[in-house]
C-alpha cells in the first residue's frame, strides 16, 4: 500500500465518523438539550412532571455514553488486541442480535495473521458496514458471513436474503456504506464485487496477500 492510498484511507474513516457522530451522537444531544429545558420549566411548575422528565434525561445519556463506546471502540477495535480475532466476531454477532432479535446470523471465521494490522482492522470494518448496510435497508432476516484464508489472499463473501439492489443503487458513489467498502478494499489492493436481485445480496471480496509499497525516493 502506497503513501497515497493510505492518505485515501484515511479521510474515508474520518468521514465515516463524521457520519456516525452526525447521525447519532449529535442528534441525541439536541433531543438532551430539549429534555433539560422541560425539567427547567416543569421545576418551576410541576416537581413530578420534572423528576419524569430527569429520569428520561438520565437514561438518553447513558445511551450516548453507549454510542460513544461504540465510536471509540469503532476507532480502534481494542478487542483485536486485548482477546483476539474470534472473539471480535462474537462481539459483533451479538450486538447485531441485541439490536435485531429477528435476524439468523451465520459466521465462517478463519483466523488470519494478526501481525498484517492493517488488513485485520480492515476486513473487520469493512464486514461491519456490510452488516450495517443489511440490517437498514435489506429486510433480511438471514446474514452469512465469511473470511477464508486462500493461498493467494483472502476471500470475503457478505450475504444476505433482503429484497436486493437495483444497478443505479449499486453505482451510486454517494452511498456512504457501499462507498467506504469500495475505499477500504481498494486500499487493500482487492476487488469487490456485488449481486444482487430480488432473493438477495452477495458481496464478494478478494484481498491479495499484501506488498507494501513505499514512495519513490
Amino acid at each position: 500500500m502506497n503513501k497515497k492510498d493510505i492518505l485515501l484511507l484515511q479521510e474515508s474513516e474520518r468521514k465515516r465518523i463524521a457520519e456516525d457522530l452526525h447521525d447519532t451522537t449529535v442528534q441525541e444531544m439536541v433531543c438532551l438539550s430539549q429534555q433539560l429545558e422541560l425539567v427547567l420549566l416543569y421545576m418551576e411548575q410541576d416537581l413530578t412532571l420534572a423528576k419524569l422528565e430527569t429520569i428520561t434525561a438520565r437514561q438518553q445519556i447513558k445511551h450516548i455514553i453507549g454510542d460513544m463506546r461504540d465510536t471509540i471502540y469503532n476507532l480502534r477495535p481494542m478487542i483485536l488486541d486485548d482477546f483476539g480475532w474470534m472473539a471480535a466476531w462474537e462481539r459483533l454477532k451479538k450486538k447485531l442480535l441485541e439490536e435485531h432479535p429477528e435476524l439468523v446470523i451465520s459466521f465462517d471465521i478463519d483466523l488470519i495473521d494478526l501481525s498484517d494490522e492493517l488488513t485485520a482492522i480492515s476486513i473487520y470494518r469493512i464486514i461491519c458496514e456490510g452488516c450495517q448496510n443489511i440490517v437498514k435497508h435489506s429486510n433480511a432476516d438471514h446474514i452469512e458471513i465469511s473470511v477464508k484464508k486462500m493461498q493467494d489472499g483472502i476471500r470475503i463473501n457478505i450475504s444476505d436474503n433482503g429484497i436486493g439492489m437495483d444497478e443505479q443503487y449499486m453505482c451510486d458513489t454517494d452511498h456512504f456504506g457501499l462507498h467506504f467498502m469500495y475505499e477500504r478494499v481498494k486500499a487493500l489492493s482487492g476487488k469487490m464485487k456485488i449481486l444482487s436481485d430480488s432473493s438477495g445480496t452477495r458481496i464478494r471480496i478478494k484481498i491479495p496477500n499484501p506488498t507494501y509499497c513505499t514512495e519513490p525516493k
